[in-house]
C-alpha cells in the first residue's frame, strides 16, 4: 500500500462518514425511520441496498474456498438460493405479503401469525436467536475476513487496529443514521465494490493469459478429468460434491428471504416495489456478481499452489497484480463491502433487540426518542458481541457450512407457515430446537469437543444435513397436530393484514369470505418456476461468455430475455 493508496482509502472512508451523518436527523424521528427508513425506499434504491449488503468482504474469500474445494459447482452453495426467499420465491411470494405485514423484524411476525404465550416466548427467543446470535456468527466470519486479508496486502500494520478504526467509521454513521445512512452509503459502496470486483478480474485475465490458461492451469494442477468437473457449470454425477448439490437444490434454498432482505422488502414504499427490488437482488446478485471473483479465484489458485490457504492465495492475488492507485481503489472496494454488510447486520441485530426484547418484554411505553436512543446503544452492543465472536471462528467456509446445517428444516416450517392455518408456534419452536441440537450433536467439532467423535459413524456434511432436515420435519409436524391450532380470530387479523393466498386456510377461507384473499397462487408458483429458470440462464449466459462460448452464451441470454419479456407481460406485483 503506497502513500496514494492510504489517501485512497482515507478519502473513502471519510466520505462514507459524511454521507450517513447527512441523513441522521431524519432517522432519527422514530424508530420506524431508524430501522425501515419510514418504509419508503423505491424499488431500485431497496433492490441496490439488497445486493450491497450481501456482497461483503469476506465474499469472495468464501467463493475461493468453495472453488479450491469443489471448483465452480462449489458455488452451487450460493445459487441454489435463486430458488429461495432471497430469490425468486421472495421476488414471487413473499415480498409483498412481508410488505403488507408492516413489521420491522421477522421476530415480530411470529405475535402477528400465532396466539398464545408460547408465541411471545418464541418472538423473544428468535429475537435472541438470529437477530443477536445468528447474526453475531454472521459479523464474525465477515470480521475474520478483514485480518485475513491485512496479513497479506498491510502486513506492517496491527490488524486489530486496522479492524478498529474501520469499524468506528463504521459505528458513527450507523449509529447515527439507521438505515437511511446506510441505504446511502450501499449505493456508493455498490459502485465502489462492483468496480473493484472487475478490476481484479481484469488484471488476473491479463495475468494469466486468458481463459485459456486457466483450462491448462487447472489442467496441469488437477489432471484432465478433474479439471473439467472443477470447470463445469454443474457437479458431475456420482461425486460426492453431487449429493450436496441435491441436497441444497430440494432442502436448503426452503426459507423467507434473510433478515438483511427483509428489512429492505420492509423498507420499501409498496407492495410492487418491494417485489421488484427483491427481483432485482436475484438477477445481480445471483446472476451476475459471483462471476469476477470466481474467475479471480482460478487464477489464485493456479498462481499461489504453495499459498497457506485459498483465501491468502486471494488476498497475495490482489497484492500481486495491482498498481498502487488501483490497490488503494480495490482496498477501499473492499472496505465497501465490508462496511455495507456490517452496517445492514449492527443495525438489524440492534432492531430486534429493541423492536423484539426491550421494547416488547421490558421497557414497553416510553416515547419514541428513548427507543431510537436505546438502538443506538443496541447497535454498539450488537458489535461488541460480533467482535468476541469473530475471535473464535477458524475460517470463513467453515462458518458458512455451519450456520446452514444449523437451521436445516427449519426453513421449511416458515415457508409453510404463510400458507396452512394449522401450523402454531409449538410447531415452530419444536423445528428450531430439533435442527439446532441435532445438528450440534453430529458436528465434528462438538463431538471432538466432547470425546465422543470416535464413538459414532462419522457422517459426511450432506448426510448430517439430510439427518437433522429428517429429524426437524418430523418433529414439527408431530408437534402441530398434538397441539391446539391458533385461535381463530388471531388468525382472521393476520389474513386481513397480508392477505395471503387461500390454499390451505381451510376453516378461515370457508368461515370469512370478506377478506381480499390474494389470487392466483398457481400463476405465482409458474412466476417462481420460471423466473428461476430465467436467473440461471442469464448466470450462466454470463458463464459462458467469461469461457468465450460465445453461441451457449448468446443462446442462453436469449433465453432468459426471453423468459424476463414473458414475466413483465403478465406479472402484476
Amino acid at each position: 500500500m503506497s502513500q496514494l493508496d492510504w489517501m485512497i482509502v482515507g478519502g473513502y472512508l471519510l466520505f462514507s462518514v459524511a454521507l450517513g451523518l447527512y441523513f441522521s436527523r431524519r432517522a432519527l424521528r422514530s424508530v420506524d425511520d431508524y430501522f425501515v427508513s419510514g418504509r419508503s425506499f423505491p424499488w431500485w434504491l431497496a433492490g441496490v441496498s439488497m445486493v450491497a449488503s450481501a456482497f461483503a468482504i469476506d465474499t469472495p474469500l468464501g467463493i475461493t474456498g468453495l472453488v479450491a474445494e469443489n471448483g465452480i459447482p462449489g458455488v452451487w452453495f450460493a445459487w441454489s438460493f435463486v430458488l429461495g426467499g432471497a430469490g425468486t420465491l421472495g421476488a414471487f411470494l413473499f415480498s409483498a405479503m412481508l410488505r403488507r405485514s408492516r413489521i420491522i423484524t421477522t421476530a415480530e411476525l411470529i405475535e402477528l401469525r400465532y396466539s398464545g404465550p408460547q408465541a411471545a416466548v418464541l418472538r423473544g427467543f428468535k429475537g435472541i436467536y438470529f437477530g443477536v446470535f445468528a447474526n453475531a456468527i454472521t459479523l464474525g466470519w465477515i470480521l475474520k475476513a478483514v485480518w485475513t486479508l491485512s496479513e497479506v496486502v498491510v502486513p506492517g500494520v496491527n490488524r486489530d487496529l486496522l479492524l478498529f478504526v474501520l469499524l468506528v467509521f463504521t459505528l458513527i454513521y450507523t449509529a447515527m443514521s439507521g438505515l437511511w445512512g446506510i441505504a446511502a452509503t450501499d449505493f456508493i459502496q455498490f459502485i465502489i465494490g462492483s468496480i473493484g470486483s472487475f478490476l481484479l478480474a481484469f488484471y488476473a485475465w491479463r495475468y494469466i493469459g486468458g481463459v485459456d490458461q486457466v483450462v491448462a492451469g487447472f489442467t496441469a494442477k488437477y489432471g484432465a478429468a478433474d479439471a473439467a468437473f472443477r470447470l463445469s457449470f454443474l457437479p458431475e454425477v456420482g461425486t460426492p460434491f453431487f449429493v450436496t448439490f441435491v441436497v441444497f437444490m430440494t432442502l436448503k434454498w426452503w426459507g423467507n428471504p434473510p433478515p438483511a432482505i427483509t428489512q429492505r422488502i420492509i423498507a420499501s414504499r409498496d407492495e410492487k416495489d418491494a417485489s421488484l427490488a427483491t427481483l432485482f437482488f436475484a438477477v445481480v446478485a445471483f446472476g451476475f456478481n459471483y462471476w469476477p471473483m470466481i474467475f479471480a479465484a482460478m487464477v489464485s489458485l493456479i498462481a499461489f499452489p504453495d499459498a497457506s490457504s485459498p483465501e491468502i492465495g486471494y488476498a497475495m492475488l490482489v497484492t500481486t497484480l495491482l498498481p498502487s492507485g488501483l490497490l488503494g481503489l480495490m482496498m477501499a472496494s473492499l472496505m465497501a463491502a465490508f462496511m455495507s454488510t456490517v452496517d445492514t447486520h449492527i443495525n438489524y441485530g440492534a432492531s430486534y433487540m429493541v423492536n423484539d426484547i426491550y421494547r416488547r418484554f421490558m421497557v414497553k411505553d416510553a416515547s419514541e426518542k428513548h427507543y431510537v436512543r436505546a438502538s443506538q446503544v443496541s447497535t454498539v452492543i450488537m458489535l461488541l458481541v460480533a467482535v468476541a465472536v469473530a475471535y473464535n471462528l477458524d475460517s470463513v467456509a467453515d462458518a458458512w457450512y455451519y450456520m446452514s446445517m444449523i437451521t436445516a428444516g427449519y426453513g421449511i416450517v416458515i415457508v409453510i407457515r404463510w400458507f396452512w392455518w394449522r401450523v402454531n408456534a409449538w410447531a415452530e419452536i419444536a423445528a428450531l430446537a430439533t435442527s439446532g441440537f441435532t445438528s450440534t450433536l453430529l458436528s465434528p467439532k462438538f463431538a471432538q469437543a466432547l470425546g465422543y467423535w470416535d464413538a459414532i459413524p462419522h457422517i459426511r456434511w450432506q448426510y448430517r444435513f439430510l439427518i437433522v432436515v429428517g429429524v426437524c420435519t418430523v418433529s414439527w409436524l408431530v408437534v402441530c397436530f398434538l397441539t391446539e391450532p391458533d385461535d381463530e380470530a388471531h388468525l382472521v387479523a393476520f389474513c386481513e393484514r397480508v392477505k395471503p393466498f387461500p390454499a390451505f386456510w381451510g376453516p378461515i377461507y370457508r368461515n370469512y369470505p370478506h377478506i381480499e384473499w390474494r389470487p392466483g397462487f398457481g400463476k405465482a408458483c409458474m412466476l417462481w418456476a420460471g423466473g428461476a429458470i430465467g436467473v440461471y440462464s442469464f448466470c450462466f449466459g454470463m458463464g459462458s461468455l467469461m469461457f468465450l462460448k460465445f453461441g451457449q452464451s448468446a443462446l442462453l441470454l436469449a433465453v432468459s430475455g426471453c423468459i424476463g419479456f414473458l414475466i413483465f407481460k403478465v406479472w402484476r406485483p
